[in-house]
């Protein structure tokens, strides 16, 4: 049996979120933010997709959030050195308690998840109660995208995205090894011939979380 016939279409019973029960971080200082709508990339890294996103797209506000200090170091001396517009916002925070915090319903047109780590599989993110409010920050149509180099990773976030969250998959591809790398890992991955995947799902009209709450397939 295959990945994908082995994947199935149940996906497990995921509790509501609360987003009152989400502490605000007095570690990372305020950044005041232009008015939405908004594309926001989650664990940007140094920044090689976000600084590439906002230079193509100057007319979009592009929020990159980095939790990690190393990585969010090298992301603002990049910013430094190419001279980025205003369009381009830094965070470095927990994207999780940031994003909570100061996005508000339908504000966001696109969010990326780029190259995750997928470990431990409790954590993945498109499995949390957190990706509720993901969606729900989304505008109607507003898309999702997320990339990786595991095949059981992406199809276990195409199912949830299908089967529990009820997102429109437009774009299930694999990446090809002549295309413009979006991250360091998507270089490093394709360099070494590794496969690379694309996912980008979208909110359809009258999206309700309430049709969310139920583990059992969709028919097909």
């Amino acid at each position: 049996m295959n990945v994908e016939a082995k994947q199935g279409t149940e996906t497990k019973q995921i509790r509501t979120f609360d987003p009152n029960k989400v502490p605000r971080s007095e570690e990372f200082p305020e950044v005041e933010l232009p008015e939405p709508p908004y594309d926001i990339e989650v664990g940007c890294g140094a920044g090689y997709h976000s600084i590439q996103y906002a230079n193509r797209f100057p007319n979009h506000t592009m929020i990159a959030i980095e939790r990690t200090h190393k990585r969010f170091a090298k992301f603002l001396s990049r910013i430094h050195g190419n001279k980025m517009g205003k369009n381009l916002i830094p965070i470095h925070s927990d994207a999780l308690i940031w994003i909570v915090h100061h996005i508000p319903p339908k504000s966001v047109g696109r969010y990326f998840f780029l190259y995750p780590n997928p470990f431990p599989k409790n954590r993945r993110w498109y499995t949390m109660p957190f990706m509720q409010f993901v969606i729900e920050s989304l505008q109607d149509g507003g898309t999702i995208s997320m990339a990786t180099n595991i095949k059981e990773h992406h199809l276990e976030a195409k199912k949830y995205f299908q089967h529990h969250w009820n997102l429109t998959l437009e774009e299930d591809r694999k990446v090809e090894s002549g295309e413009e790398p979006r991250t360091h890992f998507e270089k490093k991955y394709l360099e070494r011939g590794e496969d690379c995947w694309n996912l980008m799902a979208a909110k359809p009209v009258g999206w309700s979380a309430e049709d969310c709450t139920a583990p059992t397939p969709h028919p097909h």
